[in-house]
Order: structure tokens, then sequence, then C-alpha cells
């Protein structure tokens, strides 16, 4: 579980450096006073660097378990952590922004492997559209709802009377991976 969280911490420090080099950002103050890493913008961005080559190279995709809820695909050990602690080594985060304490993050989290398919996803997105890390929380859960494996999922879990049920990695695997509306 550890583990979930330190790939995400990672993660999410990619996806600031994409931010601050999109919206030409020198320093860390300026990112802190202008992004907008919400909890649900973070899970959403989260998702697709995690599933957007999963057909190619599955390894990130099953270090994290999605389920279907109403919002889109949630990883919900990352999402529980964050409700009850949503302070992490470097940063914390909130319903509007994230506020990162330094920019000399250094993770003991260090697999090479990993870190090298987190970055070619990042890339792979950023060729897609450059502009996905400027996208508002809404607009990236209406693009995970376009998902046939959110779709399905969760289709199945509200025909069960609930607003969760487990994704199949297979099904994000397999998927059209959608990114714009």
């Amino acid at each position: 579980m550890e583990t979930k969280i330190e790939i995400f911490e990672f993660i999410v420090h990619r996806l600031k450096d994409w931010f601050m080099e999109k919206n030409s950002i020198s320093s860390l103050e300026d990112f802190n006073r202008k992004n907008d890493f919400s909890v649900l913008k973070l899970i959403k961005l989260h998702f697709l660097v995690s599933t957007i080559d999963s057909a190619k190279n599955d390894a990130l995709l099953n270090q994290f378990t999605f389920y279907a809820m109403p919002y889109g695909p949630v990883e919900t050990v990352i999402y529980n952590r964050i409700k009850s602690n949503p302070i992490f080594s470097s940063f914390s985060v909130d319903n509007f922004k994230s506020n990162f304490i330094n920019n000399d993050y250094q993770s003991e989290w260090n697999d090479s492997d990993l870190i090298d398919i987190i970055d070619k996803s990042i890339a792979k997105l950023k060729d897609i559209d450059d502009n996905l890390i400027n996208a508002d929380a809404g607009s990236l859960v209406e693009v995970t709802h376009k998902w046939n494996s959110w779709k399905m999922t969760y289709s199945q879990a509200r025909d069960l009377g609930q607003y969760s049920k487990q994704i199949d990695n297979d099904l994000i695997k397999n998927d059209n991976k959608y990114l714009k509306d």
C-alpha cells in the first residue's frame, strides 16, 4: 500500500513540472498561487497517467486498483489516504489546489522501470493534448466518463444498487483511451 502512495506522489511531482512548463511558471511560489491541483483533478490525472499506455506496458497500471465511481475511475487507496491525511512528504492537497513545500523533492521510492513508464506516459499525454494539464477537474471527469471500462463497470455497480465496483485492469488496458471531450 505504501508504494501506491509513493508512486502517486512521484506522479504528482511530474504533473507539477508539466504544469509549470506549460504555463511558464518559474517559481514554486507562483505554482502554489496559480495551480488548480484539487483532489479530484489529481485523482483524474493519476488515472490517465497510469492507464494511457497500458495496452503496451501494464506495469504501472498493475500497481493500482481502480474503481468505477460516480466521478469516474478512482484508486480508492489513494483517495482514502488523501481524505484521511491530505499532507504528503512534500505537498498537501485540498478540494481547490495543492501546496508544495519545496521544489527539491527526493523520493525514497526509486523504481527506475516505473519512473521510465511514468515519464513516457506523461510524454504521451502531452503529445496527444499538451493542454490537458490545464483542464479543470470537471472536464477530466467528462473525459474519463467516455472510457468504456468505466461506463460498463459503473453500470454493473448501479445494477447491483451500488456506487462503486472494481474495474478489471484488462478492460482498462483494452479500452479506447479518450482524452478529449
